[in-house]
């Protein structure tokens, strides 16, 4: 195709075209790479500073867990922490209070309601639920946190004032249909009562909502109702779009801010709040200090105080864009104190109409410089444009607290150039690039190049086929990882010598690797290209690879009970295969029932003793003279109802002690069983358990069964199916 010729009537409409692409964003690129960007301003230019210690985190720290005791503490030691603070402006709690002091008299005297001499000096003893509510009550500024669920119904009393502006905010905050709350006594005590709830984030907290729609009601979050009862304002006031005073020009764009007192609040479309954390820690004091009396009342005279854990038992560690595992009362301590000091981040809606416009105007501006210059004038005007556009969003950020996204301009104008740049690439190479690309690093050489040359054996988008899954996985790693504690390195190269070798035997046997998950294997047969013997080779890689485990084991110089083993699970079933993502990144594997069988096969492998554990369908075809197939259960699998008849196989050529006709007998004894002819199964182990070491452990787990099976009733139509309760 002649470029020059189409260009002039392609390229600026082309150019236009790719402008758009941040307003769909089907795939949240955008949104996320732009998250990225933030993040790193934010670490170059952090909040200088908190606002004179006004905020003070109060600390469920290791050391207080070790002073103090394990958590939950009793309520009766929380009511002597509150009454220690009587002086501060607010004390919130991020903890939720939902159960019983399990140490208070109360539950004492359900425990014990039968001894009439101990109820009798527990009658006298108040209740530690009690003390804790009279404590908050006195103190006159405790507020207390809730967590909105979807699973609770739960009602609370608002305790504060609402006025609303605008658009019904209720549409554009996350619903919840109820809200898990505290004991109605502690609740009826507080001040305030505000959401713990972190939103929409992913895995790095980067803003906080402000209310929440809870069954229809408005929940302000914990940071705000914290602010509210300290500034001792009793009414919040929300503008959305359409409000006076607010250019929307009909559309519902959202929540534009939250008035409290005379803090204004800029908030996003959907009532959160941007943090922008402070590069000097949060103040925090161990709670132990403060219960032995290191600090006065004098000396939270005025603060605002928020009691939280940093202890990692109590799982309450997150991540920002300033470093990882951050307690997450430091968090809304932060977006506390950044209210407080009015220090917000802003990405009003005309910020994306800046985005387009330059990302659109560099665009054009490189599709001209390309027409004419060719491919390093374009290349020129990229890194021109892109750099004075990424040094000036930083700019913004750090002279006006403004969110200008670097990255949309930057894409649209990568886009724009390789599109134009690469016009004339030889498609049917780069097609064979994607493939052995694709498929190198999973797959073995010769079945990488086969697809190369043939293509059209590969249905991208996903296909049904019959597919054989194998899924191996250590035993034992957490004990093999507890003795490799101070030496990790060394854990790594055990591990990757592992998986070399079962891997390596995978591929030998024209397997695919779908994917490693820590010590696992995925591996499947039958696709991309059809393999008519995807049951025998999947096998044939599971003997092969106990091989190569014994030889690793010698190798390795592991005897005895350090020798490595690993489980497999195999089955045979339909499924989708290919490419599951996007036209952006995708990856091929599987979906189906039948991958999750075998995952359930692998994992109970370990459970029957058998290394290699096959479901029905992976049976079906063998021959009789290669491999020797041993029934081993008829089990309901965790996750399935159904019950599925599960197998172990043996290469009859490598096998000592199982032949056909201990197989025949073996098959009788699975009869007895299934009949409930006790006597005669347990003749059968009897004969057997130690003779048979493949068996050894799973003729044991079969007397256990019968042992426990021989005490109970069991229904005339028992058909001994085993439900699995582990995986």
């Amino acid at each position: 195709m002649n470029f020059s010729k189409i260009g002039k009537y392609l390229l600026i409409p082309f150019a236009v075209f790719v402008s758009f692409i941040p307003i769909f964003d089907p795939l949240s690129m955008f949104s996320s790479l732009r998250n990225t960007a933030f993040d790193l301003f934010q670490n170059i230019s952090p909040r200088e500073s908190l606002s004179s210690d006004a905020v003070i985190v109060l600390d469920i720290d290791e050391k207080s867990l070790s002073e103090i005791g394990q958590w939950p503490w009793p309520r009766s030691i929380l009511a002597d922490l509150v009454n220690k603070t009587y002086l501060s402006a607010s004390l919130g709690f991020d903890i939720v209070f939902a159960e019983f002091d399990r140490t208070g008299s109360n539950e004492l005297k359900k425990q014990y309601k039968n001894n009439s001499s101990l109820l009798k000096i527990l009658e006298q003893v108040p209740n530690n639920d009690d003390i804790f509510a009279e404590a908050i009550s006195n103190h006159g500024t405790v507020v207390l946190g809730a967590i909105p669920s979807n699973s609770k119904k739960n009602d609370f009393e608002m305790k504060f004032g609402l006025i609303e502006q605008g658009d019904d905010p209720r549409k554009f905050l996350q619903k919840y249909s109820g809200i898990q709350t505290n004991l109605k006594n502690l609740d009826n005590s507080a001040t305030g009562i505000g959401s713990m709830s972190i939103g929409t984030n992913d895995s790095i907290i980067r803003r906080l909502p402000l209310f929440e729609n809870i069954n229809g009601n408005l929940v302000p979050s914990l940071p705000l109702e914290i602010l509210r009862v300290a500034i001792g304002a009793s009414t919040f006031q929300i503008k959305s779009s359409n409000a006076s005073g607010e250019s929307a020009l009909g559309e519902e764009t959202g929540i534009n801010h939250v008035k409290l007192g005379n803090l204004i609040i800029p908030t996003n479309e959907d009532g959160s709040a941007w943090i922008h954390y402070s590069k000097k820690p949060v103040k925090t004091i161990p709670i132990w200090e403060v219960l032995s009396s290191k600090y006065s009342q004098e000396d939270f005279e005025g603060k605002i105080l928020i009691v939280g854990t940093s202890a990692s038992g109590l799982f309450d560690l997150r991540s920002t864009p300033l470093e990882d595992n951050v307690p997450g009362v430091n968090i809304i301590a932060n977006l506390t104190d950044q209210i407080l000091s009015g220090q917000f981040l802003k990405r009003p809606d005309w910020i994306f109409g800046l985005e387009v416009i330059t990302g659109l105007f560099l665009a054009l501006l490189i599709t001209l410089f390309i027409q004419f210059l060719g491919p390093i004038g374009g290349l020129f005007v990229f890194v021109l444009g892109n750099g004075i556009s990424s040094f000036g969003s930083f700019y913004i950020f750090n002279s006006y607290s403004y969110l200008v996204d670097p990255i949309s301009p930057l894409i649209i104008c990568l886009v724009c150039y390789l599109v134009v740049t690469f016009f004339n690439f030889l498609f049917t190479e780069l097609e064979r690039s994607k493939v052995r690309n694709a498929f190198s690093q999973y797959m073995s050489p010769v079945m990488v190049e086969k697809l190369a040359q043939s293509s059209e054996s590969l249905k991208l988008g996903g296909e049904r086929k019959e597919m054989t899954f194998l899924f191996s996985d250590i035993r034992g790693f957490t004990s093999i990882s507890e003795k490799y504690k101070g030496d990790p390195e060394a854990l790594t190269d055990l591990i990757n010598n592992l998986l070399t070798v079962l891997s390596n035997e995978i591929l030998n046997n024209q397997g695919t690797i779908d994917k490693y998950m820590g010590d696992c294997i995925m591996a499947f047969w039958n696709a991309p290209s059809d393999d008519p013997e995807h049951r025998e080779k999947s096998i044939d890689a599971a003997f092969a690879m106990s091989k190569a485990l014994e030889q690793l084991n010698v190798d390795l110089n592991r005897v005895d009970d350090d020798k490595l083993s690993v489980g497999i699970g195999i089955n045979t079933g339909e499924c989708i295969v290919g490419n599951m993502g996007s036209d952006k990144r995708f990856d091929y594997t599987v979906l189906g029932d039948a991958v999750n069988l075998a995952s359930r096969l692998e994992g109970q492998s370990g459970n029957y003793g058998m290394q290699i554990i096959l479901g029905e369908g992976s049976i079906e075809g063998l021959s009789k003279n290669k491999y020797l197939v041993c029934e081993l259960d008829l089990i309901a699998v965790k996750g399935k109802s159904e019950p599925v008849t599960i197998y172990t196989v043996f290469n009859k050529e490598d096998s000592v002690s199982v032949d056909d006709e201990f197989l025949l007998e073996h098959q009788n004894f699975l009869k007895n069983y299934r009949s409930k002819n006790w006597i005669k199964a347990k003749e059968h182990i009897d004969k057997y358990r130690f003779s048979k070491p493949e068996f050894t452990l799973y003729y044991t787990l079969f007397l256990e069964r019968i042992d426990e099976l021989s005490k109970q009733t069991l229904p005339d139509d028992w058909s001994g199916v085993f439900i699995a309760k582990t995986k």
